[in-house]
């Protein structure tokens, strides 16, 4: 070993260069360093604090300005959004009325009504209205001087205005009559957008108020039909608006005329801005520029008192294209400028306390880092940098600078060889935690395992689906004895068939159910998937797959209620057909069997034999009209009524529908809402599941209970136990949303109950459990398309040997209670007539026959056209060729209605009537509104009929005879 180097003799090391002497020339390099470094740190430091305090003062005010505005713009959002939310009312109103315009409405009362209930729901506003224009719906001169509400008494224009009456209600309020020269509608009508109307004093219900309105031009297929608005009182406002005082300052709005549409001082609203200098005026001459133009400004000003305050003027937009106003938001500067009085006094703190802490590191630094020996090592390692041939110093000492030395004596030439391995450890490291990582964070169940399935290694997921306590629970063990031993036994099929696959492809996969582990944790499904690894072990994936299963299910069934839904659609539109067809040709029968009757002697026995086929067609007729009612699903007139009520009328029908031997109770619960519902075909539906509860029934007895109560209904225990190994199933039928209002009714029986095929085919038309000669098959069907036309659902809950249960479920609606009694048909009342000239359409060859012989023989002329074409270009030849027309709704190439509706343009005071077998767009009230003066079901009685076209020719003396 070298002697160590002394001051004389140093090898291969630089020559000495003597330093200047001074103070900075004594001591080690670690104290001249600080000695340099320290004063010059604390000088920076103080020097940023010198600037800090100089400069905190604008940053103050700087964040106070930005504060401020902030503060405006979340102000002026505020109340903008709330108005919006309130033009958004009237929005509503002018779609409905565009709405009820392009759909054909004609009818002021229907616009009138959905105002006031507008209105009755929006009570914090003045009101709310509507002003047309001339002649909507209909002509203004027919309601002169009737219903204000519909038509103003002077003009007969519609204009309907309803104002809230301060006592939870609302009431119409009167309307100029030359409204149209105001503001509040001329300006909307002529720019055809919507506007917000300056403040105006308008009389309501006897008091002037000040209001500004809100108001949507009502235009549809290009065409003004009228403007809707609504009223906000400027007293109402100012009332919401008091309690806004943002950091004790105070808001204002004011439109760009220079009036202030919102004040603290409630006696100033609608009152223009004083303007001038000095705190005494409102508003500056600058200001007022720039409120006239609804431009944006900040400005600082003193108040009456002499204290700073800062204004902030912000537009307020309630629209697209709404530029009117401003928000006026005055704070006093010191409110603004005190959340940042300490922003001064922290800066400077922040400075010093960085100076101090950076003195403190470089001390410790320098002191731990700088040394002679570490600079002599750097030089050193900087020569083995640049591969020059070099004897490392150092390497004789004992102490740690002389162990780094011959460390890097030997290190050095190995660098490259532990470069490289270095590189690939820290490569293999990382994939290897990656790895890990995934395997760890992965929702499935992954298992490692030997030959023999003893687990080497199982992920979080893996002991969490097992139920082990921790991972030691599972590592070791052989597979198998982490499962029960049914489990074992179900799944040592698929582990043989796992084996061969693994051996035969290193893969395998299998879906098995019901899996329980030794912790008792289960699984319904799950999914295995294994791989073979080269070296013989074998990872496992296993994937609880329960709820997907339950989702399968759970979408089949839903599938299967969709096409039994189809299914009922399908057998509904054939039947409906079928009816149709048919009931062309009882309606020929039956008009013929009418004249046999009329020509034959009643002592004939011919006549007899005619009465009976006249009954037995009767009783045909009524079959087809229960084909038609689930045909068609029509809901018939609908009205509120309570099912109470309804239930109550039908006790005495019910009870006369069923032997005495058969026991019928009634039970109603709670208090039963109002439905909106046609009463009669309610009666129908009780009657038909009644009579079907008495034909289920075992023996001469049995026992029928009604049940009615506010839905929903509990779960029934019997279907819940079903579920669980019981007997009894349920079946929905007609889905329903049960989260709506709704009405329950249940009849039940004790009969024979029924099987889930049964069930599910209860509703086809035609089909019968009932047995020859006992029943049609149509009753439920007729219940189904009646609830059905309701809006309502149906479920069937049954078992085998041990009764039924039908419940249907109809929606809440209606405001009142009515109990709607059955009308019976009104007589025809015979009218004098004379020979009319009467023109038949109608594609059925044998239908019109049958009318023409039953109108002549009442001595009436009749033409008979086959298609709507035909009938036409006889019409078109001389329109006053006939009296009266006589026409089939469904026919090739044109309706019975479409054709009315060309005849009635030719001669408005043509006498024209409609009748059908089935249509389901057609009604009588359809029939009316589409220019039909009368509307007949098939079959058609003639005498009826005849009687009908000659009264309509008896009430118009125009017709000529």
């Amino acid at each position: 070993m070298s002697p160590p180097p002394d001051a004389h003799s140093t090898p291969h090391s630089l020559a000495r260069v003597p330093l200047a002497q001074g103070p900075l020339a004594q001591g080690s390099i670690t104290t001249r360093l600080l000695m340099i470094l320290v004063p010059l740190v604390l000088l920076a430091a103080a020097g940023t604090a010198f600037v800090a305090v100089r400069t905190s003062r604008a940053v103050v005010e700087r964040f106070a300005v930005d504060y401020g505005q902030d503060l405006a713009d979340k102000q002026a959002g505020e109340i903008a959004a709330i108005t919006r939310e309130k033009i958004a009312f009237v929005e509503g109103l002018a779609r409905q009325v565009e709405s009820m315009v392009a759909t054909g409405t004609s009818d002021r009362r229907l616009v009138a009504k959905y105002i006031e209930r507008t209105a009755v729901a929006h009570p914090n506003m003045v009101g709310f209205w509507f002003l047309a224009e001339p002649d909507f719906m209909g002509p203004d001169q027919t309601f002169k001087g009737g219903d204000p509400t519909l038509g103003l008494p002077e003009s007969g224009r519609f204009a309907t205005y309803y104002v809230a009456d301060g006592q939870g209600g609302v009431k119409a309020s009167e309307i100029r009559s030359d409204f149209y020269h105001d503001e509040y509608y001329s300006r909307p009508a002529q720019s055809r957008v919507r506007q917000a109307i300056p403040p105006y004093l308008y009389t309501v219900l006897g008091r002037p108020v000040w209001m500004i309105s809100y108001t949507i031009p009502v235009i549809v297929d290009g065409r003004l039909i009228g403007v809707a608005g609504t009223d906000l009182a400027l007293e109402a406002r100012a009332q919401e608006l008091d309690s806004r005082r943002p950091l004790g300052g105070n808001i204002y709005m004011i439109n760009r005329e220079g009036n202030w549409t919102y004040h603290p001082d409630h006696a100033l609203l609608a009152t223009k801005a004083t303007v001038g200098e000095g705190a005494q005026f409102q508003l500056s001459a600058d200001e007022l520029a720039r409120v006239l133009k609804v431009q944006p400004y900040e400005v600082e000003r003193l108040d009456k008192n002499g204290l700073r305050i800062r204004r902030y003027a912000v537009p307020m937009v309630f629209f697209e294209g709404d530029s009117r106003r401003l928000l006026l938001l005055d704070v006093p500067v010191q409110g603004l400028s005190a959340p940042f009085a300490g922003i001064g006094t922290a800066i400077m703190l922040a400075a010093l306390a960085a100076g101090l802490l950076i003195s403190l590191v470089l001390v410790a630094a320098v002191r731990a880092i700088i040394g002679v020996p570490l600079t002599r090592m750097a030089r050193t390692i900087d020569l083995l940098d640049k591969g020059e041939a070099v004897t490392v110093p150092d390497t004789g000492r004992n102490d740690q600078i002389g162990g780094i030395a011959r460390a890097l004596d030997r290190f050095r030439g190995t660098m490259v060889e532990r470069d490289r391995l270095r590189a690939q450890v820290e490569e293999r490291t990382t994939a290897l935690e990656r790895m890990l990582a995934g395997v760890g964070a992965a929702k499935d169940a992954i298992v490692l395992f030997d030959r023999d399935y003893t687990v080497l290694y199982a992920n979080p997921a893996a002991i969490s689906l097992l139920g082990a306590p921790d991972e030691a629970a599972v590592v070791g063990r052989c597979w198998r004895d982490l499962l029960t031993p049914e489990t074992a036994a179900r799944s040592e099929e698929g582990h043989q068939r796992n084996r061969v696959d693994l051996m035969s492809t290193g893969y395998a996969h299998r879906v098995s159910e019901t899996w329980e582990s030794i912790w008792g944790r289960t699984m319904e499904a799950y999914e295995t998937t294994l791989s073979l690894r080269p070296n013989g072990d074998i990872v496992m994936v296993l994937r609880d797959v329960s709820a997907a299963r339950r989702v399968a299910r759970e979408r089949e069934e839903l599938q299967r209620q969709v096409l039994q839904q189809d299914k009922m659609e399908a057998i509904g539109r054939l039947a409906g057909g079928v009816a149709h067809d048919f009931n062309n040709l009882l309606g020929a029968m039956l008009g013929y069997v009418e004249f046999l009757l009329d020509d034959l002697d009643p002592q004939d026995k011919a006549h007899s034999y005619v009465a009976r086929i006249n009954a037995v067609g009767k009783r045909a007729k009524e079959l087809v009209g229960q084909i038609l009612t689930f045909a068609r699903s029509d809901k018939g007139e609908l009205q509120a009524v309570s099912p109470v009520a309804v239930l109550e009328d039908a006790r005495g029908i019910l009870r006369s529908a069923v032997p005495a031997t058969t026991e019928m109770s009634f039970q109603i619960a709670g208090s039963v809402p109002n439905v909106r519902a046609n009463p009669t075909q309610l009666v129908q539906v009780l009657m038909n599941l009644v009579i079907n509860a008495h034909d289920a029934r075992r023996g001469e007895g049995g026992r029928i209970r009604i049940r009615l109560f506010p839905g929903p209904a509990p779960e029934d225990a019997r279907v819940r136990e079903g579920r669980q190994g019981g007997h009894w199933t349920e079946h929905e039928a007609l889905p329903f949303d049960k989260s709506r209002p709704h009405v329950v009714l249940e009849v039940e029986d004790e009969g024979h109950g029924m099987t889930v095929e049964v069930m599910t085919r209860l509703f086809e038309p035609f089909f019968t459990t009932k047995g020859k000669g006992r029943g049609t098959g149509l009753g439920m069907p007729v219940v189904y398309g009646i609830v059905r036309a309701h809006g309502g659902g149906m479920t069937v809950m049954s078992a085998e040997g041990e009764g039924a249960l039908l419940r249907v479920l109809l929606p809440v609606g209606g405001p009142g209670a009515t109990t709607a009694p059955m009308l019976a048909p009104a007589a025809v009342k015979a009218v004098p007539h004379r020979r009319l000239r009467i023109l038949v359409v109608d594609d059925a060859a044998e239908m019109g026959d049958m009318l023409l012989e039953g109108l002549s023989r009442r001595g009436h002329e009749v033409a008979i056209c086959e298609t709507p074409a035909e009938a036409l270009e006889v019409f078109e030849e001389n329109p006053l060729a006939f009296d009266a027309v006589v026409s089939d709704q469904t026919m090739p190439g044109m309706t019975g209605m479409a054709l009315i509706a060309l005849l009635k343009t030719r001669r408005p005071d043509l006498p024209c009537v409609l009748y059908t077998g089935y249509s389901e767009r057609s009604d009588e009230r359809a029939a009316l509104a589409g220019g039909a003066d009368a509307f007949f079901l098939k079959p058609v009685v003639v005498e009826r009929l005849a009687a009908k076209v000659e009264a309509l020719c008896a009430a118009r003396p125009g017709v000529s005879g």
